[in-house]
């Protein structure tokens, strides 16, 4: 079977969390099963193809119109990059797809990936549901709230996933939300659990901390609310007052969305550890590549997933792979990973005091982090190895390519090839509006659009200012409209060389010349 994966994250280069690390997964898994996988994910910085131990990967960039949508980006910017990203990838598949043709698409609902491969339908698709943006503004979580911006983006992915062959969700809580959020019934999203290669994350292996007699706690994500990091950080000082001889490890990106207001989610973690004395026992790191995770799993005692939500962390799956007890809570699908008190320990969320006395009861009983963290290892080699999720997930395959047949044709009547050109004049369209709402209405707007074109585009600035001027002057001495002053021909045959429109460069390159004209 040929498969294309379509994910804007993919590691090492955009390898940003538990999408990259489960695409990865599974197309080695579908690899190793002898399918053909093609990935097509984001660039960092260069549009590429590189090899992934087999595995091909293609690079993209955002659709060239990134820096041409000022209005769009200005009032609607989450939208505008999921509008340029979407159209990036869905390009770069087309190609691919026009070149030889793929089987089936598999793709992540989270920023609408698969939004055009699901309109279009010209190929099998299954979507699998990570974190839709309408559960983020629910939960008012990474402080989303419900403006056009981030709803836009929330439709966007519910037309994805309602033209979608098949729907998968790694837990039960997550599928249970997005059925009452589309709607659809709940029976209709197929559980298919988050996979691992339990000999990558192994209990055998080298480790990155060396041993100094006191015993470790990991954490491993980024530094932010949803990921409940302030509340380790709050139990920490009452695990030091019973277990002195205990350390902790925090590996993780920093982000500047502390409560109230735009800081350092680090910094505030790093004055309450200093307020209560408790510095000195913990050691920050940035994000490591997942290719050495496992080391550092190996070196801790106990692996600490304090999430506010998540839908299946692979920071659980990941430490638990590597026979490490883990710590998890009981909002999202953490618990449906984790067999509390056999495989693992689950504690209520936002909850410092029993985070605190699950880390303490584990650290004192050596026999019981000994039963927990066998049982989570033997757990894994049961449940979830990426082996075993990929042949299930062929098996979604063959039934989305028999729905895909008896699902009908698409809405968009023009040939798929059309779509970009299509997608991109609407876009134009869409800033275009927006800008002369604004600069018709909003004196403030004027003066940032002339503040930013004297600054970066001085010589069109002066050629535009100097226009303004001479125009009255031409009227008043000519006072026709046949007849102009030499000096104001000039200054706009100026303006108009320096002001063509590379919107439009963009769009001709897409073959939509004649539809920007009109």
């Amino acid at each position: 079977m040929r498969v294309c994966l379509i994910s804007r994250e993919y590691p090492p280069e955009t390898g940003f969390g538990g999408i990259a690390t489960f695409v990865r997964h599974l197309a080695h898994g579908l690899k190793e099963l002898g399918h053909e996988v093609e990935v097509v994910a984001l660039a960092k910085e260069t549009e590429k193809v590189v090899d992934d131990n087999g595995v091909r990967v293609h690079r993209v960039l955002p659709y060239p119109l990134e820096g041409e949508l000022d209005a769009v980006n200005r009032c609607m910017p989450y939208s505008r990059y999921v509008l340029l990203t979407t159209l990036s990838l869905w390009r770069k598949f087309h190609e691919l797809h026009q070149q030889k043709p793929f089987d089936v698409a598999e793709s992540p609902e989270l920023l609408a990936e698969s939004i055009y491969a699901s309109v279009l339908r010209v190929v099998p698709l299954l979507i699998r549901l990570y974190t839709p943006h309408s559960k983020f503004m629910a939960e008012n979580l990474h402080n989303t709230a419900p403006t056009f911006d981030h709803m836009f983006v929330a439709t966007m992915e519910r037309i994805a996933m309602a033209g979608a062959d098949i729907l998968t969700s790694p837990s039960q809580d997550l599928a249970d939300f997005v059925a009452q959020d589309l709607p659809c019934p709940v029976e209709n999203i197929v559980i298919v659990r988050n996979p691992i290669d339990p000999d990558e994350f192994s209990p055998e292996g080298e480790v990155a901390i060396a041993a100094d007699g006191r015993k470790t706690i990991l954490f491993v994500g980024r530094l932010e609310e949803r990921k409940g990091i302030q509340y380790l950080v709050q139990a920490i000082p009452a695990v030091l007052k019973q277990c002195p001889d205990t350390r902790f490890v925090i590996i993780g990106d920093d982000t500047i969305n502390a409560a109230g207001g735009q800081r350092s989610v680090l910094a505030d973690l790093k004055n309450t550890l200093k307020d209560n004395g408790a510095e000195n026992a913990v050691t920050f790191i940035n994000r490591v590549p997942l290719s050495d995770l496992p080391k550092y799993y190996r070196s801790a005692d106990i692996s600490v997933v304090p999430s506010l939500y998540d839908n299946s962390p692979y920071t659980c799956l990941e430490a638990m792979s590597c026979g490490r007890a883990v710590i998890g809570t009981s909002a999202g699908g953490t618990r449906e990973y984790i067999e509390d008190d056999f495989s693992g320990v689950i504690v209520p969320p936002r909850d410092p005091a029993a985070l605190a006395d699950a880390i303490v009861n584990l650290l004192k009983d050596e026999a019981y982090r000994r039963r927990i963290s066998e049982n989570a290892r033997k757990r894994v080699l049961e449940k979830f190895q990426r082996k075993k999720i990929a042949a299930d997930t062929v098996e979604l395959y063959h039934l989305a390519i028999e729905r895909h047949k008896q699902n009908g044709r698409s809405l968009y009547l023009r040939p798929s090839e059309q779509a970009v050109p299509d997608a991109a004049v609407m876009l134009y369209a869409l800033d275009r509006m927006i800008y002369n709402l604004m600069y018709q209405e909003s004196y403030r707007f004027r003066i940032s659009y002339w503040l930013h074109h004297m600054m970066h585009r001085p010589r069109l600035f002066a050629a535009k200012t100097a226009l303004a001027m001479v125009r009255p002057v031409s009227k008043i001495i000519y006072r026709r409209q046949d007849r102009v002053l030499p000096l104001q021909k000039w200054l706009e045959t100026q303006v108009k060389s320096r002001q063509e429109d590379p919107m439009a460069k963009v769009l001709a390159q897409a073959g939509a010349r004649e539809l920007v004209n009109k």
